[in-house]
């Protein structure tokens, strides 16, 4: 065995107490995971639709296969395979207090490969999660770990990298870690929008957005408006960074507003917590985000929002305008590298009330909230919501469903936790009542998606996480499976694959499974193409000769598809 790794596992087994001393950033010394040029797509903190970002984003030239490096000497603790999410992951244990986690990868050099494989098979599985002790597969600095994809949820050919307190599992912003990533841009700025918590914006209680001008460093209200403000009055600012290299939307690492040079509000992108990720959706503007696509951080805390990326907040960055005075706002914008951009403008404080309307509300956000109709039930747990909301119900009849269609609130409402939702069936025979699903409708009733649920004394109960159209439908029809390249009687001796279409109708695929001669072999199944492939490589052989296979398919109401077919080798 290589003295290196001798030595890093006696140090393992003999100082496990070492791994919980972290390094200072700017005492690790980290090489990069790749050897090319380290341009991003995007990086820490960046604003996605239910998180933070939590990582760097590296572009592969549009290409997988490229050699993926540990960052530093430690062990592989643990090896995820999803067709979700980070797809193929790694994670590598250092000795100076932090994981380095490596995703949408498209596989792993021999050593790494055969120990997966080998669990894979045990289990019957192509998806699984393993978590190694540090004996295992021990790494050394600079070691191959695995090979650039496309798996899981990733759009195009990129390395997704992360780094982690190993005790926390916090992610930490890797750009901390001194990394070859040059950035001279300095963050842009589009707009700001005033919130009027309790009070008004130029006479009215709606919220205003403000269009910025500038370029570089320092920018401007366009046009100077009028801003006359009253009472408790949040503001937020539109913005994002770019770093050299790339055109890509990036996230900011701090934001500061100053009202009269007194600082009210700062968020700072340093460390997340996967545990509080979600209340990305009491930070950001959520409407904006999710109908106009705009990036819209508020600088003032609601009352459910655990985040810890705050400092010098003062109520909570909501500032009272009561006098008959002009104030001046500033924003300070700064990337990881220090890059800064300015924003000065005046707002007009006014002591004079405007006649307002108090906010219509039916849930509030810090407690329970229950609704019952006689054929539809649904119960929050508090702190389900991230604000007070005014929660409407409809009920209307539906054709090829076993229940009317509920709307229940607005799919823009966001939802911190999974709430239960209970809806009484109609016509569903008692043959059928296992095949019963909870389907969530689009707002243009275009498209149905599975939301599970267990069928009771005429109920189906499931567990939700948004708000919106809901009914049950019925899933009877087992999943289909198309042969692509083979066929019964075929050789397939100059075949290195055979593949196979499989989709579901509505509930979805829960499980695949390839026999040949009734033993397991490994296929890998490719969601976004509806593609079950079995390779013929070193893990998949079979001699020449006759050959039985076997696939079996079955969605998530467990209707199966079985497919045999004899064939040549």
């Amino acid at each position: 065995m290589n003295p290196t790794i001798i030595k890093l596992l006696l140090l393992l087994i003999l100082t496990p107490q070492f791994f919980i001393a972290q390094v200072p950033y700017n005492q690790t010394n980290f090489r990069a995971p790749l050897n090319i040029p380290l341009i991003l797509a995007g990086n820490f903190a960046e604003l996605r639709s239910n998180h933070f970002h939590t990582g760097l984003d590296i572009k592969t030239n549009h290409k997988e296969g490229y050699r993926v490096y540990a960052i530093d000497s430690g062990y592989v603790s643990r090896i995820n395979i999803s067709h979700w999410g980070y797809g193929k992951a790694i994670y590598v244990t250092h000795p100076n207090g932090y994981t380095s986690v490596y995703a949408h990868l498209r596989n792993f050099p021999k050593k790494i490969e055969q120990y997966l494989r080998k669990k894979q098979f045990e289990k019957e599985t192509e998806t699984i999660d393993i978590n190694l002790s540090p004996e295992e597969l021990p790494v050394r600095r600079g070691e191959i770990i695995a090979f650039s994809g496309n798996s899981g949820s990733s759009s195009a050919p990129h390395l997704h990298f992360e780094i982690r307190e190993t005790e926390s599992e916090n992610p930490v912003n890797p750009l901390l870690f001194h990394f070859d990533i040059p950035d001279n841009v300095t963050p842009s700025i589009f707009n700001i929008k005033v919130y009027p918590i309790n009070g008004t914006v130029n006479k009215t209680q709606k919220e205003r957005v403000f269009p910025i001008v500038g370029t570089g460093k320092n920018y401007k209200l366009k046009d100077n408006p009028t801003i006359l403000l009253n009472g408790d009055i949040g503001f937020g600012i539109h913005t994002i960074d770019r770093l050299n290299g790339a055109n890509n939307k990036c996230g900011i690492y701090t934001i500061e507003l100053k009202v009269d040079n007194q600082t009210v509000f700062k968020q700072k992108m340093e460390k997340l917590d996967f545990a509080t990720n979600r209340y990305i959706n009491a930070h950001k503007d959520y409407y904006e985000y999710h109908k106009r696509r705009r990036s819209f951080h508020k600088s003032f805390k609601t009352d459910n929002n655990d985040l810890a990326i705050y400092e010098n907040l003062v109520n909570n960055g909501i500032y009272m305008f009561n006098d008959d005075a002009v104030h001046s706002v500033r924003y300070i914008v700064t990337d990881t590298y220090g890059n800064t951009s300015v924003l000065n403008f005046n707002v007009k404080s006014t002591s004079q009330h405007f006649p307002t309307q108090q906010k219509i509300t039916n849930a509030k956000a810090l407690a329970p909230f229950t609704f019952e109709k006689e054929d539809f039930k649904a119960n929050m747990e508090a702190e389900t919501l991230y604000q007070d909301e005014n929660i409407t119900y409809q009920k209307e009849k539906t054709l090829y469903s076993s229940a009317p269609l509920h709307t229940f609130g607005n799919s823009q409402i966001p939802l911190h936790k999974r709430f239960v939702l209970q809806i009484k069936t109609q016509g569903i025979a008692p043959k059928d009542t296992s095949k019963a699903i909870v389907v969530k409708i689009s707002d243009d009733k275009r498209k149905a998606f599975a939301r599970g649920g267990q069928f009771h004394n005429g109920w189906v109960t499931a567990k939700v996480k948004e708000l919106g159209k809901y009914t049950v439908k019925l899933d009877t029809v087992a999943p289909m499976v198309m042969p692509i390249n083979i066929y019964n009687g075929k050789n397939i001796g100059k075949q290195s694959t055979i593949q196979f279409k499989i989709s579901d109708n509505l509930s979805g695929i829960k499980s695949y499974k390839i026999y040949i001669d009734e033993q397991f072999k490994l296929a890998n199944y490719f969601p976004h193409k509806n593609l079950l492939k079995l390779t013929f490589d070193e893990y998949n052989k079979i001699p020449k000769g006759k050959h039985h296979i076997k696939v079996i398919v079955t969605d998530e109401r467990n209707n199966t598809t079985v497919k045999d077919f004899d064939v040549i080798r």
